[in-house]
């Protein structure tokens, strides 16, 4: 259940990326920030509730092509918000 909580925050994330809600400011940021864009890809399969099944080969594709740092800089700002927003950490064990 978490580990859906946390995807569907991702994509949370990955849109508000999309929409200039969070400002891209270097080539690196702008890499990242089309890396995540291929993962709506993978929307259906991580919504909660959804019966789509497993995920799509366009999805394990985009997903494939997030790199290390991407992946690891996009869930620091996701672990971050929560106390930024006067709510408990989110915490997945």
């Amino acid at each position: 259940m978490a580990a859906t909580k946390l995807s569907a925050l991702a994509l949370v994330v990955m849109f508000l990326c999309l929409s200039g809600q969070y400002q891209l400011t270097t080539s690196a940021a702008n890499t990242c920030s089309t890396q995540l864009a291929n993962l709506v890809a993978c929307a259906a399969s991580v919504v909660p509730g959804s019966s789509v099944g497993p995920p799509s080969k366009a999805c394990c594709s985009a997903l494939s092509s997030v790199s290390h740092q991407c992946a690891c800089n996009t869930l620091d700002i996701i672990n971050s918000l929560p106390t930024k927003c006067g709510q408990t950490a989110v915490k997945c064990s």
